[in-house]
């Protein structure tokens, strides 16, 4: 190596401070109460249009296709209830 390169590499590698870490970083993010943890998988099968339409609706409401399902279950059960359609004019 020549005393040009021995310089420069000097010269890149000086006031260079690797340990960065702050206390507030090494706290981390507390842990979820267990009622709150996403730990059950429920499979399902969907054609590709049925997925490319989750797909667009998902970029459409900036939200995770699983977060759309979600609601959209939740609200057909809180709709339909235990004695059928529950909105204006529906036949039971």
């Amino acid at each position: 190596m020549g005393r040009e390169q021995m310089r420069n590499k000097k010269r890149l590698t000086r006031n260079f401070n690797v340990y960065t870490n702050k206390p507030a970083m090494a706290i981390g993010r507390p842990p979820k109460p267990e009622h709150l943890r996403r730990s059950q998988l429920f499979p399902i099968r969907l054609t590709p249009s049925e997925m490319a339409s989750l797909e667009a609706a998902s970029r459409e409401l900036k939200e995770s296709v699983a977060e759309i399902l979600r609601k959209g279950a939740l609200l057909y059960i809180r709709r339909k209830g235990k004695d059928g359609p529950r909105t204006k004019g529906e036949k039971q």
